[in-house]
């Protein structure tokens, strides 16, 4: 595959990869328009003064648009590089739009996008020129790598394992004394992290503290209610983006009732400079008692 600069832009979906510029095959992307937001806006007319009461703080779904140009000498004919996009423009289908831009590190950023339009007139044997558009349901450009942080509780029982039980996912490593994770996002957007609590464990509270010098300290806690327990090689999955609480990550196992929403918040976490630290409380812990954040980074462009 080519490329004509450091900018490169491809769809993937499944195991099917398509770049959005190939001139080995006969085509050029003239444009990526990457678009920007949709500002949900919440106004009102001041009732008794000039000017409005303005509360907008989210955004919708965002556009994006590629445009391609068919170019002589490539191995495919223009029809058919049209038809290389046609399984990533079917309504149903979820592709996933990875760029990386002319910027210091090479970041890549990706999207999940929903088809919108899907042209390529018929003007001549020779050439092309197709439009692509899709709609972005979440506004914002992931980092595709994932982020973990952990805080282990510290054990109140023998250090290690004391069960005889293989989950069917990798578990965390195990360590007897308590420790403090820590998150850090470089991105334009607060985060709002899945929290994996992993038993053994009673009465589990994940305390989190905003540390930003740009502004007054914040502090977070998600509590449950008394006689809460998370057995060995189980955990609850806090999802504060999705705002959903489940036992071992299953849709049908709700432990949202086990929440003490009184003194719990669904925390977001902003970007830099701030830095968040979190510790799991708890009794009967082991070694292994730990809550894991899980989140990737978020990027306006």
């Amino acid at each position: 595959m080519s490329s004509v600069c450091i900018r490169r832009a491809w769809l993937v979906m499944g195991t099917r990869s398509l770049e959005l510029e190939d001139l080995e095959a006969g085509y050029a992307c003239t444009e990526l328009n990457l678009g920007y937001p949709e500002v949900r806006e919440v106004t009102n007319n001041r009732p008794d003064a000039d000017g409005t009461d303005d509360r907008t703080a989210l955004m919708g779904s965002r556009a994006v648009s590629v445009n391609v140009q068919t170019v002589a000498g490539g191995s495919l004919k223009p029809d058919e590089i049209a038809t290389l996009f046609a399984p990533y423009m079917v309504p149903a289908a979820r592709p996933e739009l990875h760029y990386v831009l002319d910027r210091a590190g090479e970041p890549e950023r990706m999207a999940v996008l929903r088809a919108a339009e899907y042209a390529w007139p018929v003007t001549g044997s020779r050439t092309r020129e197709i439009h692509l558009s899709w709609i972005a349901p979440d506004p914002i450009m992931r980092d595709p790598s994932t982020r973990t942080s952990s805080s282990h509780s510290g054990s109140t029982t023998i250090p290690g394992r004391t069960y005889n039980f293989r989950p069917s996912r990798i578990y965390p490593p195990g360590g007897g004394a308590a420790t403090t994770g820590t998150i850090e996002s470089p991105g334009d957007v607060p985060v709002r992290p899945l929290f994996r609590i992993f038993g053994p464990i009673t009465d589990p509270r994940l305390e989190l503290q905003v540390m930003d010098p740009t502004e007054p300290l914040a502090d977070y806690e998600i509590a449950f209610v008394p006689g809460t327990i998370i057995d060995p090689g189980h955990w609850i999955d806090i999802d504060a983006d999705r705002k959903l609480v489940l036992r071992d990550g299953d849709p049908l196992d709700s432990a949202m009732a086990e929440v003490d929403w009184q003194t719990s918040t669904w925390p977001a976490i902003p970007p830099s400079p701030a830095v968040t630290y979190f510790n799991l409380y708890g009794d009967s812990t082991s070694g292994v008692s730990q809550v894991e954040a899980i989140w990737t980074d978020g990027y306006l462009s």
